[in-house]
């Protein structure tokens, strides 16, 4: 590995969250069997851990490759998302570039198995814990996001340095690309000038696919958390949409069942149009009543900082946009 020339990270952590709809909305009996205790009350809108487990992770990018100890978490977030948290320390010297390479080729292993697999066996083990009787209709679309913190690493640059001679790989890891065309300066620009950190000597980049992270030790977990809930809020809203989309068209298929029926009043179409349209309408209270919270940062943190970090990637995760 040449890291002479490449951005090389020599202590850090690779972060890889994947939110997955875990079959609706949690209560507190069903949380009390998982965490075994009861729920604080403040947590009902953020992420719970509810495990944690070791093992082992390699980071393969051609010839090159690195072995990690690797913890794996699961967050419930009980509105209906969870995250699949898999922290892989890195103690061994290797680049950014070979890491962005990893990440695209799929050759990132987590026991034994390539990172796709690994989740989709998480993920299957976690729906099945969570809704251990009942067969559940899933969401199929998991989203996945990349957060890379770096503690030591060479050359030794400001940031200042550090946008103007790596600016083209951090905004690559930003916006989850390969290599394969080249980047505007305007689009490595935006991708790297907005920093979320608290302290001048920190850096927080953050995008829809990412997060670039360097320093921030003292407030990273609460960061992370913050993070977590808005890519789960995202992910919220596409369940929701989806199941909406799906009883319109439930809807629609009712009444033109009356409309073409000469016995539509003894037909199940009445009612079938009746129960779409009460399914839509609960879900928009939902929407109403409780996600409506989760986008008002004053009712997630009493700190400001938090406050505008929060708001911040929650808008970035839902419109891919770098406004305030």
């Amino acid at each position: 590995m040449d890291t002479t020339s490449d951005f090389t990270i020599h202590n850090g952590k690779l972060t890889i969250l994947a939110a997955f709809g875990h079959g609706g909305e949690l209560d507190k009996t069903q949380l009390k069997m998982l965490i075994g205790g009861e729920v604080i009350a403040e947590r009902w809108n953020k992420p719970i851990e509810i495990e944690k487990a070791e093992g082992i992770a390699v980071i393969a990018a051609g010839g090159e490759k690195i072995t990690c100890n690797t913890n794996m978490y699961t967050d419930i977030f009980a509105a209906g998302v969870s995250i699949l948290r898999t922290e892989i320390e890195i103690r061994d010297k290797i680049s950014l570039n070979d890491i962005l390479v990893a990440l695209h080729s799929n050759t990132i292993l987590v026991e034994g198995l390539d990172y796709q697999l690994y989740a989709n066996k998480r993920i299957k083990e976690i729906r099945e814990k969570i809704n251990p009787i009942k067969t559940v209709a899933y969401y199929p679309d998991i989203k996945k996001f990349t957060f890379l913190k770096i503690k030591d690493f060479t050359p030794q640059l400001d940031q200042k340095s550090l946008r103007e001679q790596y600016g083209e790989i951090i905004a690559r890891f930003l916006s989850g690309e390969t290599p394969i065309r080249a980047l505007h300066s305007k689009e490595i620009m935006e991708k790297t000038a907005n920093d979320l950190s608290y302290y001048d000597e920190d850096l927080f980049l953050a995008s829809t696919e990412g997060a670039f992270v360097i320093g921030c030790d003292g407030y990273i977990n609460e960061l992370r958390e913050l993070l977590e809930l808005a890519i789960s809020l995202l992910l919220l809203f596409q369940i929701y949409d989806r199941k909406i989309d799906v009883e319109i068209s439930n809807a629609f298929d009712a009444l033109k069942k009356l409309n073409s029926s000469r016995y539509y009043f003894i037909t199940q179409a009445p009612r079938k149009l009746e129960k779409s349209l009460f399914t839509v309408s609960e879900i928009g209270l939902v929407i109403l009543d409780d996600i409506k919270d989760l986008m008002n940062p004053h009712k997630i943190t009493n700190d400001w900082y938090y406050q505008s970090f929060y708001r911040t990637c929650w808008i970035r995760s839902k419109y891919g946009t770098l406004e305030n």
